[in-house]
């Protein structure tokens, strides 16, 4: 329901953040081109995903990549990057723009050439005044196989245009008329990529498809490709005859002549690939892809991927950096140019060169070991990574993005955590930490909180949530977020207690529609100390039962069920999508004035903009967090039985730095108040959102400085951290169904959750 918009970059949506499909491979293959002598190791469910080995044999293997960073112009720190190539006289050349992509004025924009190891502006490039003088934005350049430059852009009235630049420095404008908008649109397509092929076809790159039109502008034939779910998505490339892309999660070729697809290559082998991928060719039919795990390559005909450059090992597999360009050098070596995101440098450019002698492996492994796949963390370990060229980290997850963490991946942990094996590293989210704790599976870490805490620079009230009651720390928070009410102050009283929210009467339900899996997840963690300040917790039946009979009253008074219909979920602006804390902003259903309040979630200032409008909008409308509580996250602990315990530790200290931390991922707050003054002061113009279901809508903009120092200034008050078992959650969730669907009482559900319960929690 909710969407994000720039203004002037439709093309641009949300890019680098959203994820792509395409995985990269690991699996080695025989080749001229020098590759990583150790094929590494997969994580899959099911299998040893945790294990943190030292492995001799590995470490005398020689021979890997190094990383060095080229230094770009200075000048060029907050530019664009509009083309990044091999030209006509086979140098680097770097194309930027000034400005940025919420401007309305024409940018300047600037060519630089790479020559003898020094970067040099070409002052006579004469694309800058012909692009002023056709009123055009440069928003692509490229160098064409037909040995000419072609450049693209938009106009005053965001209507694309592309053009080929002649040796007198003129624009001749190619594909006349084919970026007109249709009947209704305000603007035509906008390619995030385009090639010109050695006959003067031309690839126009589409957002699921790819056009080819001959030299008169004629559309001969599209072919399908995947979409990421990004338009500045551009994956692929042309070759000779072919054109090589992503479709259905594979990399496929296509025959330019017949636009068939003559080769399917599966690539499934890597997790947490995004969509800025980079596929290029060898020049012999051969296929690179360059992605945050790595560079892979595979021979034509072949069969395999081999791992040429291990990402973790360098920069590529920082979560801050987004890939807009890979390209082959002269002798095996290879170019990677990065954007590094609002927190960082703008534009950065590495250099990939074989050394025969750097050990293939770092001598040294520490594993860090997480459910689900954690931006924050793949940060720190590549941090770490280069702080540390001597230690290879290792993050493993348990499942894939989009898949669920069952009963027996964590049975399956808990098994291997208690022999005395598993990761060096504990990523806690969703596991059972008070379970761990309990069983002497996690280090003290005590000394190390101390240490943190006396720098000055934590919020120490949210780290000091997470003491035990004999003072010991086990467990440390990288991130984190707060449950936020919305509405008027005496309907807002109403959140003080079980009782106090089953009794509400007011004009419309106290709390908007959700499914029932949501409405017993946000009581839970709305009402947590009431319900998990005892010994027992849930596990007490009077508390569990009068639980229950709240959840069930308040879905009678919005119409919640346990699953929904597709015309019910149009028509109550809800779905069966169920959120580990169940708060999901429902803003906009208060603002339509279909329940007394609301509640939202939050973890980004980027994500409060509906929520601020909508107490703009309604005069003595409150947002005030849920008491003192807040949702730790990113939470780091060490396995007792770690052979590597500084190392470890050492990993923590990175986690939490200033460095790691001021990087936005919307994955929570940072827990450093440095970073937090950072993404307080990060202003982002032309950002805005909006939200709309039939003929509802509502669209604000990025929130002001005042709101984001106003939400920040809320972290003060947080002491009290939530911490619920999703695993006894989803138990309460699965037997408590029957009662909500009228075919039992509160409680049979008691008893049979108890029951269910009490073998777990035995364990």
């Amino acid at each position: 329901m909710i969407k994000i918009y720039r203004k002037k970059v439709a093309w641009m949506l949300m890019a680098g953040l959203l994820l792509g499909s395409l995985s990269g491979c690991q699996k080695k293959e025989t080749g001229s081109i020098k590759g990583t002598a150790v094929q590494e190791r997969e994580s899959r469910p099911g299998r040893d995903t945790t294990m943190s080995a030292q492995e001799p044999e590995e470490s005398k293997a020689m021979g890997r990549y190094s990383e060095t960073e080229i230094e770009l112009p200075e000048e060029i720190e907050n530019h664009m990057k509009c083309g990044f190539f091999r030209g006509e006289s086979g140098n680097l050349e770097l194309y930027t723009k000034e400005g940025d992509y919420y401007s309305e004025a024409i940018s300047d924009t600037f060519r630089y050439i790479y020559q003898d190891g020094v970067w040099e502006r070409d002052e006579a490039w004469a694309g800058n005044d012909a692009l002023k003088e056709k009123g055009i934005d440069l928003m692509y350049i490229t160098w064409g196989m037909d040995k000419a430059y072609y450049l693209g852009g938009t106009d005053s009235d965001y209507r694309y245009h592309l053009f080929k630049l002649e040796e007198d420095g003129k624009l001749t404008e190619q594909l006349e008329g084919v970026f007109e908008p249709e009947e209704g649109r305000d603007y035509g397509l906008l390619p995030p990529k385009f090639q010109v092929l050695e006959d003067g076809k031309i690839l126009v790159y589409a957002y699921s498809e790819a056009y080819l039109y001959d030299a008169s502008g004629k559309r001969m034939f599209s072919m399908a490709k995947d979409f990421s779910g990004t338009t500045s998505d551009a994956r692929g490339f042309s070759e000779g005859s072919e054109f090589v892309t992503v479709l259905d999660d594979q990399v496929v070729r296509y025959d330019l002549n017949s636009a068939k697809v003559t080769e399917s290559i599966a690539c499934d082998e890597i997790d947490g690939v995004r969509d800025s991928a980079e596929l290029f060719g060898d020049g012999a039919g051969g296929i690179y892809m360059a992605t945050e795990t790595g560079l892979s390559h595979i021979n034509k005909g072949g069969s395999m991927w081999e791992v040429l450059i291990d990402g973790s090992l360098n920069h590529m597999g920082m979560r801050s950096m987004y890939m807009t360009g890979f390209l082959e050098g002269d002798n095996q070596d290879y170019y990677g140019l990065f954007s590094s995101g609002d927190a960082g440098k703008g534009i950065l450019l590495f250099h990939y060169e074989y050394d025969p002698d750097m050990a293939a492996v770092p001598p040294s492994s520490l594993t860090v070991y997480s459910l689900k796949d954690n931006s924050t963390v793949r940060q720190a370990a590549s941090q770490f990574q280069s702080e540390h060229p001597e230690v290879r980290v290792e993050v493993r997850t348990a499942v894939e993005d989009g898949g669920s963490v069952t009963e027996e991946i964590i049975q399956g942990l808990n098994t291997e955590l208690l022999s005395g094996k598993g990761a060096d590293v504990l990523i806690l989210d969703g596991l059972p930490a008070k379970s761990y704790i309990e069983k002497g599976v996690l280090m003290d870490l005590s000394g190390l909180v101390e240490e943190i805490e006396s720098s000055g620079d934590m919020y120490n009230r949210l780290i000091d949530g997470l003491k035990e009651s004999d003072g010991t720390f086990y467990q440390v928070p990288a991130r984190f977020s707060f449950p936020l009410l919305i509405g008027e102050e005496g309907t807002l009283k109403a959140y003080s207690s079980l009782e106090s929210m089953a009794e509400y009467q007011g004009e419309r339900p106290l709390v908007p529609v959700e499914n029932y899996g949501n409405l017993l997840r946000l009581t839970a963690n709305l009402r947590y100390k009431e319900l998990f300040a005892g010994e027992e917790g849930l596990a007490d039946r009077e508390l569990l039962i009068r639980y229950l009979e709240t959840v069930k009253t308040l879905g009678d008074a919005n119409g919640a069920k346990t699953i929904f219909s597709e015309q019910e979920m149009e028509e109550k602006w809800t779905s069966n999508y169920v959120k580990e804390n169940g708060i999901i902003d429902n803003s906009i259903n208060y603002d339509a004035g279909r329940a007394d309040s609301a509640m939202t979630e939050a973890d980004s200032f980027g994500g409060l903009g509906i929520p601020v409008e909508v107490r703009r909008l309604h005069p003595g409308t409150l947002i005030v967090p849920a008491e003192d509580l807040y949702l730790p996250s990113t939470l780091a602990a060490v396995n007792h039985s770690t052979a590597n315990e500084e190392l470890a530790k050492e990993f923590i200290r990175c986690l939490l730095s200033f460095d790691v931390q001021k990087e936005e991922f919307y994955d929570g707050f940072p827990v450093h108040k440095k970073a937090m003054t950072v993404l307080i002061e990060m202003d982002k113009e032309g950002f805005s959102m909006g939200s709309g279901i039939g003929d509802y809508h509502i669209s604000a903009e990025y929130p002001s400085s005042e709101v984001r120092e106003e939400i920040a200034a809320m972290a003060d008050g947080l002491a009290v951290p939530i911490r619920i078992d999703q695993t006894v959650m989803q138990m309460v969730e699965d037997g408590s169904r029957d009662y909500f669907d009228g075919k039992e009482s509160a409680q049979q559900a008691a008893d049979k959750i108890l029951r269910t319960m009490s073998i777990y929690l035995a364990e």
